[in-house]
């Protein structure tokens, strides 16, 4: 039997406070192994409006920071698993999942036992698995111990303690530094400092954040969909082109509805075998895009509408032409065709105008585009495809 300790979260983002948790409970000697298990859709999130980064997001970060820490894992059970990440649901998922014989040990701060009893079914999560509480510097020892007493008589809980460094840190305060352009030195990993600002994390005039809580919960379970046919880098990017072309539509007055479900499918069926994406794209009945590299557009067509049941038409439009554009291209077209080429985290060169353009003049950002795209084409010697060339003129002439 081996001792399993579980560290669950929100991670919204890891800082340093988590990692010197997770470190000092993995270096205690008492436990075997560290599994890290960042929440899919926390319970108070799942209920109400929230302002919780995607998952892919929080689970890469915090994969980056803690790159490297021996005995520590991340898993992303909880946020493969439907509905809203309650820890007695965890529990009963790894007792069927592999771990039916070991002992479950549940890692936190030692404030904790302070609301414990709110939980859902705390007598019996606490049969289930024992806990493993940081002792802090600022932790008055009789007061703790009291409390520890106190679960005891009530639960009957198994409780051990372990030393781990008072670091005064919480998410909200990492997220308010970010929203007011202050530095994250000694908040932060610097890997996962990094990824916040590759990936424009965080920033207080994201209009994803606002979105109605119906809608980001659907966006949040296609994420869950998209996780296992998706690389994580291709999910990263659906999540950048999703948030971008919300963004998009907020300032030309679309539909954001649209542009985010659009937004996030519109590589759908990229990752999947090449032979199953032809096969898609033939079923869509678009010969003039059955190539390798464009089939995945109107198979993502194919794909978004048996998978996630989308049927407007203006969405699955946008998914389709979103690689080559087409003739008569909608505003809605041409808003998740730049996300796509502009998102955060593309590097590619002369960005900065496309980028400039597209919050203010959709159709002359479109043309700056193409411009750059043909520009690529002709050094590569590789010809317009004829549904880029239609939407070259057909944007030339509107200009």
């Amino acid at each position: 039997m081996k001792r399993i300790g579980i560290v669950g979260g929100t991670f919204d983002p890891i800082h340093l406070g988590h990692v010197a948790l997770i470190q000092s409970a993995a270096a205690s000697g008492r436990l075997d192994r560290v599994m890290v298990l960042p929440a899919g859709i926390p319970p108070h999130s799942y209920k109400s409006v929230e302002r919780t980064a995607f998952a892919a997001y929080r689970f890469v970060m915090v994969q980056k920071a803690l790159d490297g820490m021996d005995r520590v894992d991340v898993s992303n059970l909880e946020i493969l698993r439907q509905g809203g990440s309650y820890t007695i649901d965890t529990l009963r998922q790894l007792r069927r999942s592999g771990f039916q014989d070991d002992e479950l040990v549940l890692i936190y701060g030692s404030d904790i036992l302070m609301n414990m009893h709110t939980w859902k079914e705390p007598g019996q999560l606490l049969k289930e698995a024992s806990l493993f509480l940081a002792r802090r510097g600022g932790d008055d020892p009789a007061d703790l111990q009291s409390q520890i007493d106190r679960m005891r008589r009530e639960y009957g809980a198994r409780i051990e303690v372990f030393n781990a460094p008072q670091i005064e840190l919480s998410s909200t305060m990492v997220r308010e530094a970010i929203a007011k352009g202050e530095s994250l030195a000694g908040m932060l990993p610097e890997k996962v400092v990094k990824f916040i600002h590759k990936h424009k994390l965080y920033m207080p005039n994201d209009p994803v954040f606002d979105l109605p809580s119906s809608l980001k919960l659907m966006l949040r379970q296609f994420e869950r969909e998209l996780w296992p046919i998706l690389t994580m880098k291709r999910l990263l990017h659906s999540l950048n082109v999703c948030r971008l072309s919300v963004k998009l539509a907020a300032a030309h007055g679309l539909s954001l509805e649209k542009a985010a479900i659009a937004g996030l499918l519109h590589d759908c069926a990229k990752d999947l075998p090449i032979e199953e994406q032809l096969d898609l794209a033939r079923r869509a009945g678009d010969p003039l895009l059955l190539e390798p590299a464009l089939a995945h557009g109107p198979a993502g067509v194919m794909l978004a509408r048996s998978q996630f049941k989308i049927t407007d038409p203006q969405i699955l439009q946008a998914i389709r032409c979103h690689t080559t554009g087409c003739h008569d291209m909608s505003d809605l077209d041409r808003v998740v065709f730049i996300a796509d080429k502009v998102e955060p985290a593309r590097t590619y060169q002369n960005l900065d105008e496309i980028r400039r353009l597209a919050p203010v003049n959709l159709r002359a950002a479109m043309r700056v585009c193409l411009d750059e795209i043909g520009l690529y084409l002709e050094r590569e010697g590789i010809p317009a495809h004829p549904y880029s060339t239609a939407a070259y003129d057909s944007t030339d002439d509107q200009l």
